[in-house]
């Protein structure tokens, strides 16, 4: 198989997956309680542009997360392809603290680790410490630059 063809099958597969996902969460929100409406009609928006918030609120998670695993998955076919040799997702112990027990270098070439990221608006604060901690985790190790 070509590797244009793979990259169109992992596209396409993780488009297959997100609208899959947003039509079973679209069905679940038929079911749920929908009393903070009563809150969003108190600040002006009608029962219809709630359900629409909320619903576009579940949309733009699902893609957030979807576009973010895809972006990684193409990019470790890309690094495993000109680094055969790569390690991909290698977990070394914490040896900072209790929390995580583990971190995961994405990918190792040699004595490089790579962490793949796809930035979008949504980091926080905590999530920023962990990846601040990982690094630390991963420069202790002797292996690694």
């Amino acid at each position: 198989m070509a590797n244009d063809e793979k990259i169109l099958n992992i596209i396409s597969h993780y488009r297959d997956e997100l609208h899959k996902k947003i039509r079973e969460r679209e069905k679940e929100m038929q079911q749920d309680n929908n009393e903070h409406y009563l809150i969003y009609n108190a600040l002006g928006f009608t029962n219809k542009e709630g359900y629409q918030i909320d619903f576009q609120q579940n949309v733009g998670r699902f893609l957030y997360k979807y576009a973010g695993s895809l972006l990684e998955e193409l990019a470790i076919k890309c690094l495993k392809e000109a680094y055969p040799d790569a390690e991909m997702k290698v977990r070394l112990p914490n040896t900072i603290d209790e929390s995580p027990k583990t971190v995961e270098i994405d990918c190792l070439i040699g004595n490089r680790a790579y962490e793949i990221k796809w930035k979008d608006a949504t980091t926080d604060g905590d999530h920023i410490k962990k990846e601040h901690k990982r690094v630390q985790i991963i420069k202790k190790r002797d292996t690694c630059q």
